[in-house]
């Protein structure tokens, strides 16, 4: 195993910050060094925000013990020293206690958070040389293979389809490769809505040249009926990568905006991206949320990069 070192300089504390990241030295082999060189800006480049978290969150603890030493505590809370203090000091003494104590809580969820980003990282170096390694096979087969398509959901990079597939104008690297066809589901935007509010959907029918669709919102209307039936372009739709491919979808960097489906609802809002569990789990904090600061756990597949048009 080596540590990768990767130095920034934080501007809004006026500090520099040194991170590391362990690589197993197995794939620091002399073979294909490009594979190598690419393979690192893979990780560098998806882990960026993940760092961000757990740095902040480390010097987030370094400050609130400076601004509240337990050294200072301890000092005023020996035994020969509580007779000397008054009832004044010794309630100040108490609030000292407990707002340190609440540090040590605080600390202690931050440092929750800071492992489960740690485990994002290493999964995601797992997985970029996972797919390097897929490549190189590929390669060295004469087959090619699957790969990621473009850097940020936007157009002009849309998967082709065929009689049985359609068309994705909508296509990022934090997707799924997998077509659009019969049984698909969907996030449709609803016509005539000034939200960035999307329902979800199924694909019944691919129409045309794969570019337009039928699709049908599965739940029933308020007299128990079928869910109503829609007519959408590809521009109108986004895929949901279905529960098999979920385990090949990458994590999202930290204060990504993305659509996500609000929990117990068949709804998509907007939200940024706050953290990733180890589970597959993103930890997200929608928009017009009542409760400040309110953090929401949803299934990685159905959390999807935010259609913003370039």
């Amino acid at each position: 195993m080596i540590l990768l070192h990767l130095h920034r300089h934080d501007a809004s504390r006026s500090s520099q910050f040194a991170s590391y990241i362990i690589i197993p030295v197995n794939i620091l082999s002399s073979s294909n060094p490009p594979i190598q060189i690419k393979f690192f800006s893979m990780v560098v480049e998806d882990t960026n925000g993940y760092w961000d978290i757990v740095i902040s969150s480390l010097q987030d603890i370094c400050n609130a013990n400076d601004s509240l030493s337990f050294d200072d505590i301890y000092a005023d809370g020996k035994e020969n020293k509580l007779d000397s203090l008054n009832e004044t000091e010794l309630e100040k003494l108490k609030e000292d206690i407990n707002d340190h104590l609440q540090n040590i809580g605080t600390a202690k969820r931050i440092i929750a958070t800071s492992q489960e980003n740690l485990q994002t990282l290493i999964a995601n170096a797992e997985k970029a040389q996972q797919l390097q390694q897929q490549k190189q096979q590929a390669l060295s087969s004469g087959r090619p293979s699957r790969g990621v398509v473009g850097s940020k959901l936007g157009r002009g990079n849309t998967r082709k389809g065929n009689n049985n597939q359609g068309r994705s104008f909508w296509v990022s690297k934090y997707d799924s490769n997998e077509p659009i066809v019969v049984g698909s589901e969907v996030a449709y935007k609803l016509k005539n809505r000034h939200s960035d509010e999307w329902i979800q959907c199924e694909v019944t029918k691919i129409l045309g040249d794969g570019t337009k669709y039928e699709i049908r919102d599965p739940e029933p209307d308020e007299n128990n009926n079928p869910g109503q039936k829609f007519k959408a372009t590809y521009k109108e739709i986004l895929l949901i990568s279905s529960p098999t491919e979920a385990h090949s979808l990458i994590s999202y960097p930290y204060n990504t905006k993305v659509l996500a489906r609000y929990p117990e609802t068949t709804t998509f809002y907007p939200a940024i991206v706050v953290g990733q569990k180890k589970d597959g789990t993103v930890r997200l904090k929608f928009d017009g949320e009542e409760e400040v600061n309110k953090e929401t756990e949803v299934e990685r597949r159905l959390v999807l990069p935010f259609p913003e048009r370039q």
